[in-house]
């Protein structure tokens, strides 16, 4: 048997599996076989974990990600019932609800109530799973893709100072939340080129956006990664405008590429790029021009920090915190 039934949708979510095999645990990442414990690493699949633990009578551990003000605002989850191995959410009849997507996040919330152990990868999503889940999570950061994101990244930074475009690029989904509108509209002060890689069913009203304003817009999805770390290489400024992260990886890969990085002043942000980045106040297009304008003149970011983001050693805090539950 197992030690561990991993569960993840993505590469990403796989990434310091096999550092933990390495170390001495037995992973399981698909079939249906029973395990010691059971570790839910994408909120997708919180139902299918559910069913599984109830299964085999395993222990959970829910990796809650974020909980986006967005979606959950200062409404109330539904309450959830099980029922024949389903998760099944009753409209709640009095008070707020989740803003949207309430059946979901009200399973998750569900979930994490009956886990052995819910963890976090920053501070400030374990005050939002504190206060909406009404449980009390551990931080277990989790890392950036450290083989694809290594030291030679910085070192193959073409020079960008005899340019004169000024290029601004910001990877993350097209999503309202993620804010790329404040970009388009600084880019259309400071005469900036803009590149977006994502997709997401913003992209329309971006591109309507940048028309307007005159901004050239490249939307770009489906690229390998080493196409991503070349896109990092080749930006003057990356900016990271979102409204809210749990964790925040575009700033994170930006840094370790040599790109100078300007960020909105939110506590993900603050809490893994530190020094690494020029922050803007958020709903300030001042604020945001005026990072841009210092940023495109600074040296490399600072990168020594966020050598605690790696995969060997997030691997490291996970193998440390899994083998106490085992």
């Amino acid at each position: 048997m197992a030690d561990i039934r991993w569960f993840g949708h993505n590469d990403y979510e796989h990434l310091i599996v096999s550092d933990l095999c390495r170390l001495g645990l037995d992973i399981a990442v698909d079939g249906d076989d029973p395990a010691g414990l059971a570790v839910a690493m994408n909120h997708d699949l919180a139902p299918d974990v559910w069913r599984y633990s109830r299964r085999h009578r395993v222990p959970v551990v829910s990796y809650v990600w974020d909980l986006p003000p967005s979606r959950i605002g200062g409404g109330r989850y539904d309450p959830v019932v099980s029922l024949a191995g389903r998760l099944l959410a009753v409209p709640r009849i009095t008070g707020p609800r989740y803003i949207t997507r309430r059946g979901y996040y009200s399973r998750l919330r569900f979930v994490a109530h009956h886990a052995r152990a819910v963890w976090t990868p920053s501070t400030s999503s374990a005050r939002d799973v504190s206060r909406h889940f009404s449980v009390v999570p551990t931080v277990v950061p989790y890392c950036y893709n450290s083989v694809l994101f290594g030291p030679e990244c910085a070192h193959h930074r073409p020079a960008t100072a005899d340019d004169e475009v000024l290029r601004l690029l910001s990877v993350s989904r097209l999503v309202a939340p993620k804010n790329h509108e404040a970009v388009i509209r600084a880019a259309a002060r400071l005469g900036a080129h803009v590149d977006l890689i994502g997709r997401g069913p913003s992209q329309a009203n971006l591109h309507a956006l940048a028309k307007q304003l005159g901004v050239p817009l490249r939307v770009r999805t489906g690229l390998t990664g080493e196409q991503v770390v070349a896109a990092y290489q080749h930006a003057s400024v990356v900016v990271c405008p979102s409204r809210y992260e749990g964790l925040g990886l575009t700033g994170i890969e930006a840094a370790l590429c040599g790109t100078p990085v300007v960020a909105s002043d939110i506590a993900a942000h603050r809490e893994f790029l530190g020094a690494s980045a020029h922050y803007f106040t958020l709903d300030d297009d001042d604020s945001l021009v005026a990072a841009i304008e210092t940023a495109r003149t600074a040296g490399p970011p600072p990168t020594a920090h966020l050598a605690t983001l790696s995969i060997e050693a997030a691997a490291r805090r996970f193998f440390d915190r899994l083998s106490v539950l085992l």
